[in-house]
């Protein structure tokens, strides 16, 4: 058996190697972060069921250590969704958060509406 050939006689296989539990999508959605030191407004680069990037505008703004525990809120179709995240790292343009305490129906919410943008993002590069 080569390495393109299946025992079903099918001639191909796709390999995806993507360490994430979940997909994720760009989108900026508001995103507001409140810890013990403070609390600002930013922008989300891409968000999924078990965090978010998030874009600071103002470089001189404070920014979460890592490691720093908070609350966030954003919102996906008009339905606001709080939770407790932690700061992961720091990037250039940000930092980026994981989801500690979604429960079950916010993360399946979330896990919707990835796929719902990702159907409609298909929907617009496919010819009708």
């Amino acid at each position: 058996m080569t390495p393109n050939a299946q025992p079903d006689g099918s001639r191909y296989i796709f390999f995806v190697h993507n360490r994430r539990r979940y997909v994720r999508i760009k989108a900026a959605l508001r995103f507001t972060f409140a810890w013990a030191d403070g609390f600002e407004v930013y922008r989300t680069m891409d968000v999924s069921a078990g965090g978010a990037r998030v874009y600071q505008s103002d470089k001189n703004g404070r920014r979460p250590a890592p490691g720093t525990q908070g609350e966030c809120a954003f919102a996906l179709d008009g339905v606001e969704l709080r939770t407790v995240a932690v700061v992961v790292r720091h990037h250039r343009d940000g930092f980026a958060v994981r989801f500690l305490q979604l429960s079950q129906a916010q993360e399946r919410s979330v896990v919707a509406w990835v796929f719902r943008q990702e159907a409609l993002a298909l929907s617009r590069r496919i010819p009708a």
